[in-house]
């Protein structure tokens, strides 16, 4: 198991991708109109990053090939979203491999088997027509899904807010900050149940007081 795997099973549980992209400045966090095809999935990997051009297959059947268990198909849809870049065979042949979920800022189809399988997607959309298998494309090189960069080795983290990504090079720091933010929103949770608002805790009144103005801050000592 490699260190990055390791580090990805710790960040699965119990940090949430809330925390995780609290814990990198609010960064990292894929755009909002990624939607899973069905609710209760939970779970982390690490990327195996997929760029197509534009409704060719090619690149994302040869990532499944060198995926390893663990893994999650991350792809580029290269601004194709009426195109389907995954469906039923694409997902058994992922399974054969040990592929934990595939994340796609584009769309899929065969929705109603993906839900029987219950194989993790998380995508844009759904239409019936696939792409065609024409040989062009990269794998594993730096893409860009949903907003955010992703490399291959990433740490991936799904769950019903959304999907982070975690670059490998920080995993082992964001994994101690996720730690200690943990112990601290406990201790904050625990003063909100006795009574207290995050108003009163942060002195909200004092926040507005300081609020940023960058013309103010800029001639200060004028």
């Amino acid at each position: 198991m490699s260190d990055n795997v390791k580090i990805a099973s710790s960040i699965s549980t119990p940090f949430s991708t809330c925390a995780i992209s609290d814990c990198m400045g609010r960064f990292n966090a894929m755009t909002s109109d990624m939607k899973p095809l069905f609710e209760g999935i939970r779970l982390v990997g690490t990327a195996i990053t997929v760029k197509t051009l534009a409704a060719d297959l090619a690149a994302a059947f040869k990532a499944i090939d060198i995926c390893q268990p663990g893994d999650i198909v991350v792809i580029d849809s290269h601004g194709s979203f009426n195109t389907a870049f995954w469906g039923e065979n694409m997902t058994m042949s992922a399974l054969n491999r040990g592929v934990v979920a595939a994340v796609i800022d584009g769309a899929c189809r065969d929705v109603e088997e993906i839900k029987k399988i219950r194989f993790p997607v998380i995508c844009k959309g759904v239409v019936p027509n696939v792409g065609a298998v024409a040989g062009y494309g990269d794998v594993n090189v730096s893409i860009q899904c949903a907003g955010v960069s992703v490399s291959p080795g990433d740490i991936v983290v799904i769950d019903c807010n959304g999907v982070v990504v975690v670059p490998k090079t920080e995993a082992a720091k964001i994994l101690q900050k996720a730690q200690r933010l943990l112990k601290t929103e406990h201790l904050l949770q625990e003063k909100i149940k006795a009574g207290a608002t995050i108003g009163e805790l942060v002195n909200i009144d004092e926040v507005f007081k300081t609020r940023f103005s960058y013309q103010r801050k800029a001639l200060k000592g004028d």
